[in-house]
């Protein structure tokens, strides 16, 4: 399974302790240099967590000119945009993004999109969690955007 993340589903899922929900639920996860570039710099909440996982995959997009060329059309941000590229590029199984523009756009470019909130009750779904109860909760008081449900 080809699956491509955006900053926001690895923040949030580390900022709760549950990060190894994406891998849990898709194994290896493809990360654009940019948003391993957000994720990985300052104080980020999910700094540590995101280095540290050995089940990712950074990839640099093959054509930057085709990220700039989607930033300026659209306005996402610039992991954003990179996930959807990086997606396009890769023909993904799953596209994890939780702006609710930046699903949109991929949704429009007919890439298969799920947030946080969508991973969550997948897992739940396929019997890796019992309850999504303390997560959704957890989620709800940490996050400074709540994530897009699927």
């Amino acid at each position: 399974m080809i699956v491509v993340s955006d900053t926001t589903p690895l923040s949030e899922l580390a900022k709760v302790g549950k990060l190894d929900l994406l891998r849990d639920v898709f194994g290896e996860i493809i990360i654009p240099q940019e948003v391993y570039n957000e994720v990985t710099r300052g104080e980020h909440p999910a700094v540590s967590a995101v280095q540290s996982i050995t089940w990712k995959s950074v990839r640099t997009v093959s054509d930057p000119q085709k990220v700039f060329d989607l930033l300026a059309e659209t306005n996402l941000y610039l992991g954003e945009t990179a996930a959807i590229v990086l997606a396009e590029e890769l023909g993904v199984n799953q596209l994890l993004l939780d702006d609710r523009k930046a699903r949109l756009v991929a949704e429009s470019r007919y890439l298969p999109v799920i947030g946080t909130i969508g991973t969550v009750l997948l897992a739940k779904d396929e019997g890796l969690i019992t309850s999504i109860k303390e997560i959704m909760d957890n989620l709800r008081s940490r996050s400074v955007a709540q994530p897009c449900q699927r």
